[in-house]
Order: C-alpha cells, then sequence, then structure tokens
C-alpha cells in the first residue's frame, strides 16, 4: 500500500493528497467504531474529498455558509471544537474528520448535522411508513 501511495504522489499531488485524507478519514472512523464506509460515503457526499468545496449559498450575503470536506458552519465547527477540545483551522480537512468523526461517535443527534448526506449513505434510518389496507 505504501508503494502505491509513494508513487501516486509522485505522478499527482493532487490524487497523492486526496488519498492521504482518504486514508487519514479510514483509519479515524475505525478508531471511533464509525463505519469507514459510511465516513467516507458521508465525505464524498459532501464535498467529493474537494478541500475547498464550499456550499449552503446566502444570496443576501453572498457568502457559503458551509465549507470545507465536511461542509461546516464556522459556528458549528467552533461550538463543537470547544465541546470536544478539538484544536486546528476551520478549513483543514484533517481537523474536520476529527471533529465530524467525534460528533458522530460522541453526540446522538450529532449526524443530523449532515442530515441528507447522513440518510443517503445510511448513518440515518428511514422509518418504514405503515400503509392502511383498504
Amino acid at each position: 500500500m505504501f508503494d502505491l501511495l509513494v508513487a501516486l504522489c509522485l505522478y499527482n499531488e493532487i490524487v497523492c493528497r486526496q488519498q492521504q485524507i482518504i486514508n487519514y478519514a479510514y483509519k479515524t472512523a475505525e478508531f471511533h467504531q464509525i463505519d469507514p464506509n459510511k465516513f467516507l460515503g458521508l465525505i464524498s457526499c459532501e464535498s467529493r474529498f474537494e478541500e475547498l468545496a464550499a456550499g449552503d449559498y446566502r444570496s443576501e450575503t453572498g457568502e457559503f455558509m458551509a465549507n470545507g470536506i465536511l461542509q461546516f458552519w464556522f459556528g458549528s465547527f467552533r461550538t463543537y471544537s470547544k465541546k470536544f477540545k478539538i484544536k486546528g483551522n476551520y478549513l483543514d480537512p484533517f481537523t474536520q474528520i476529527d471533529l465530524a468523526a467525534h460528533i458522530i461517535a460522541y453526540d446522538k443527534k450529532g449526524i443530523n448535522n449532515w442530515y441528507n448526506c447522513g440518510k443517503a449513505v445510511g448513518f440515518i434510518e428511514t422509518p418504514l411508513l405503515a400503509f392502511k389496507g383498504s
């Protein structure tokens, strides 16, 4: 595996960086006993692993509220960082991975910060609807 990563890094810096982020996310999820495939799916859904991804555009202010690979809003990032004592830069993908893993693993409703993607990858189960017979 290491040889493949070295080869990727020599060939393409962007692919190398993304692979480092993917590996880190996978290991972090395992450490926190989170399904690593769902965690990677969450990141992919939120940003496609694009470090500069921006979403939740507000036309009134002309700014994107959600940023980074896990699309944190700055206020949520700051609040959860204090709660879990995570230090790091708001846009750093490794800090966002650490913080998201803590939120998902240790805050019962934390996955709701990523409701749509959390639902899409199976972190949030959709209740089955009961149908009345005619």
